[in-house]
């Protein structure tokens, strides 16, 4: 019974103090998965959904046709605001920026709200390839709300001690008065 509601505990914490919607792992929302020119291209974002602010974009090749990973070459990823097709903000994706080595991932910092059309180029072993996406970018979280987290965490602590202090009192109430 101990063990069950430590793992509980655990559990419930893990959600609490690390919501997924917080991390970059080369994770999030696959956003395309298709064959192009001689590769399988796989694009994820995060955070979902994308906000203005800071995203990652994460890239997973593979030979097409086949598991084989293409981890050489080099891969582009451009973001361009539907509303401003001039302005553009460019990054190469590295295995350096990949929290998993068999991605390559680029961090952004979109400025604005909107639709985005993102272009992934690949110059690799088995010849050039280019794909495409839109992706819509939501309003970024209001300060306080983004900070939510990190100002909580005290009245979490504070509801599991009382949870356990109700606990440790429920156990003192069960004992049998011959045990005493």
């Amino acid at each position: 019974m101990n063990s069950m509601r430590s793992t509980l505990f655990l559990l419930l914490s893990s959600f609490i103090l690390h919501p997924s919607s917080f991390v970059f792992a080369d994770g999030g929302t696959v956003r395309l998965s298709q064959r192009e020119g001689n590769y399988q291209i796989t694009v994820l974002t995060a955070p979902t959904p994308l906000r203005a602010g800071p995203i990652d974009v994460s890239v997973f090749v593979q030979k097409a046709g086949t598991t084989d990973l293409v981890l050489d070459g080099q891969i582009a990823i451009t973001a361009i605001p539907r509303d401003h097709a001039g302005r553009t903000i460019s990054q190469v994706a590295t295995p350096e920026a990949a929290t998993n080595k068999l991605f390559q991932a680029a961090n952004f910092q979109l400025p604005e709200p909107g639709w985005w059309n993102v272009e992934v180029s690949i110059e690799g072993p088995l010849g050039d390839a280019r794909t495409d996406f839109e992706v819509e970018v939501v309003e970024p979280l209001p300060k306080w709300l983004a900070m939510w987290p990190w100002f909580s965490w005290p009245a979490i602590v504070i509801v599991l001690f009382g949870f356990r202090e109700l606990v440790v009192k429920s156990r003192r109430g069960q004992r049998s008065p011959a045990a005493l």
